[in-house]
């Protein structure tokens, strides 16, 4: 397979599994292709979690969170193949399927940790991802 555009959500909680990810994407892009590295941050869909600071502090973490993934795109992405770093605020699910309709992606290359009790339940992120997604999706274990 030969994809031009592949777009990989990460979780900075799980660095391990995003050489897995990489390797997965790698063998699916086509020569000339890039992979874009999207990261949500979802402190504020979870109320209990949301931050109450003040927007400096919002935007020190904003800019932490960029360098952080953008180092992780330079670490683990060949030059030629390294697209753009992206940083999204909301729901993990929703905001993967927006950014791949928005970036016109003809994929998404993501991880999923083994499954615990409740997601069987009320369903987990690559699940929804897979089912609303408008690319193929790729689910790395």
């Amino acid at each position: 397979m030969s994809l031009k555009h592949i777009l990989m959500p990460i979780d900075l909680a799980f660095n391990n599994l995003v050489e897995r990810e990489v390797s997965m994407a790698l063998k699916l892009l086509a020569d000339d292709g890039i992979i874009d590295m999207l990261f949500v941050d979802d402190t504020a869909s979870h109320r209990r979690m949301a931050l109450t600071a003040v927007s400096d502090r919002l935007a020190e973490k904003h800019k932490t969170t960029e360098l952080a993934v953008q180092a992780m795109l330079d670490a683990v992405i060949p030059k030629r193949h390294r697209g753009r770093c992206i940083i999204r605020s909301g729901t993990v699910f929703d905001e993967v399927v927006a950014q791949a309709k928005q970036s016109n992606a003809d994929a998404i290359v993501m991880a999923s940790a083994k499954p615990k009790f409740r997601s069987y339940l009320l369903g987990s992120n690559a699940a929804k991802i897979v089912r609303h997604a408008p690319c193929s999706v790729f689910v790395v274990r």
